[in-house]
């Protein structure tokens, strides 16, 4: 068993921090190495290379750089080469670099734009009609957590769809997948909080990767703390393993009937900002010590029972 947390070693410094996308100039030196020089002025790296050495570390993403931006299978096989998941993991390595893209001007139209396409086509956050139900129900979160198999949940979700493990091409063969868009296995319950229970057909549906990256940050901040209850569920397509949206809500295990974290994500949603992800990482933060947590759901407790007459039992 490792503890949370110590999964992923940190860089020594933001110095030290590796850029994949550009290979450093060569050191000035009074003799330099030979065979050094002469094989980088004879193979040049490409500009979109990665090359990571022996050293384990965090990929760049060209694109939030302002390098062109990589290709989906260069920033899979970055984030494997470096042993980043891309589950809501209990590690404290910000996958914001491989999970956002640059702002741009346009950002806001295009956000609207989608969702007058999904209420026109009555799809996710919008979606009509009787829609199925999935989650593991109410769970404690470990404190602890086992290495996981990365490819279990592929493998899982393989045989849930009658052997497709590529929930993009899953959603293309449903004719469901918005143009341009990547779709992922998401956990409903993330891996880092709950273990292998998580890799269940219960806890994963197929939705787009800007949904799976909505649920991280908040993920991140309550992993390790077992006052914590998840109740994460899937509204699905029935019949299918696609998720319309996704209902991610967090409860204090004092208090399972009041939620202290909700949100609603669109299953087709695109993909987040590096300022949105921003954005969630402080809104979650404000729940990631778990003392500060377990006074705010007293409080939470004490208002309900206010408002309710004095009855309902605060705390003792």
């Amino acid at each position: 068993m490792k503890k949370v947390g110590s999964r992923s070693p940190k860089p020594s410094s933001s110095s030290n921090r590796f850029a994949p996308y550009a290979r450093p100039a060569p050191r000035s030196s009074a003799s330099p190495s030979p065979s050094a020089s002469s094989s980088r002025a004879s193979t040049p790296a490409p500009a979109d290379s990665f090359d990571g050495g022996p050293v384990r570390t965090r990929p760049q993403r060209a694109a939030a750089t302002g390098g062109p931006r990589p290709s989906n299978a260069d920033l899979f096989k970055q984030s494997k080469d470096v042993g980043l998941q891309d589950t809501h993991s209990a590690r404290p390595a910000n996958m914001e670099a491989l999970r956002t893209v640059k702002d741009s001007p346009t950002d806001n139209l295009n956000m609207l734009a989608h969702y007058a396409s999904q209420a026109s086509n009555q799809k996710g956050i919008y979606a009509s009609g009787p829609l199925d139900a999935r989650g593991l129900g109410p769970q404690q979160v470990q404190t602890s957590v086992p290495d996981r198999d990365k490819g279990e949940h592929t493998k899982v979700f393989g045989q849930m769809t009658g052997g497709e493990k590529s929930s993009t091409q899953y959603q293309k063969q449903l004719g469901t997948a918005e143009p341009e868009t990547k779709y992922e296995i998401l956990h409903g319950m993330g891996h880092g909080e709950g273990g292998k229970k998580t890799q269940s057909p219960n806890n994963l549906a197929s939705a787009s990767h800007g949904a799976n990256t909505a649920m991280i940050p908040p993920d991140k901040a309550i992993s390790g703390n077992p006052d914590v209850l998840v109740d994460t569920k899937f509204a699905m397509k029935p019949g299918t393993q696609r998720a319309e949206y996704v209902d991610q809500r967090f409860f204090h295990k004092d208090h399972p009937d009041q939620p202290f974290f909700s949100q609603r994500i669109d299953g087709d949603r695109p993909p987040v900002t590096t300022s949105e992800y921003k954005r969630l990482e402080q809104r979650a933060s404000q729940f990631s010590d778990a003392d500060t947590l377990r006074g705010a759901a007293h409080l939470m407790n004490l208002s309900k029972a206010a408002r309710n007459g004095g009855s309902g039992g605060g705390d003792t």
